[in-house]
């Protein structure tokens, strides 16, 4: 029940950020791996919430190729809504920052010896932590995030944004 209700207090507060209240944009590609779907691809963008000085919106869709176990073919994929606050660091080239967020993982498996299908739709919760590295016309960034519920997992990512 607990889990529940962080989900509902993360969901009210992504749809408290008004879409007119976005500044700089910023999108790119990532790479994940997640210890219970293996290798992810995908992309990222990003979004400065004005009305809310560091903070950014963060939205991410990755498709994930987990090993199947011999059992069937499996695929999955994972869109997540996540609010960023970006800590300011003087004398450095490194931006860190951490939020929270939502997950919408979603995974069907096919076996292959029954024909028989079968999926499931799952709503977690994000903690995570990262840095990015900003450049001239491109930001490199990497990622550390835990996952409540969903897909249960820790992800490590990274990627760039134009």
């Amino acid at each position: 029940m607990r889990i529940r209700s962080l989900v509902m207090t993360a969901a009210a507060l992504l749809l408290a950020v008004p879409a007119t209240a976005v500044g700089q944009v910023a999108f790119g590609p990532q790479l994940s791996y997640g210890g219970d779907t293996d290798l992810g691809i995908g992309g990222r963008g990003l979004a400065n919430v004005e009305s809310l000085e560091h903070w950014d919106f963060v939205g991410t869709f990755d498709v994930w190729f987990p090993d199947d176990g011999g059992g069937g073919d499996v695929s999955a994929w994972e869109a997540n809504g996540n609010l960023a606050y970006n800590f300011v660091v003087e004398d450095t080239s490194l931006n860190p920052y951490a939020g929270a967020g939502l997950s919408i993982f979603h995974v069907s498996v096919e076996n292959e010896s029954t024909g028989n299908e079968a999926d499931d739709t799952d709503l977690g919760l994000n903690f995570f932590g990262g840095l990015k590295f900003p450049g001239q016309s491109i930001t490199p960034f990497f990622e550390i995030r835990g996952v409540l519920e969903g897909a249960d997992q820790v992800v490590v990512t990274g990627g760039i944004l134009f």
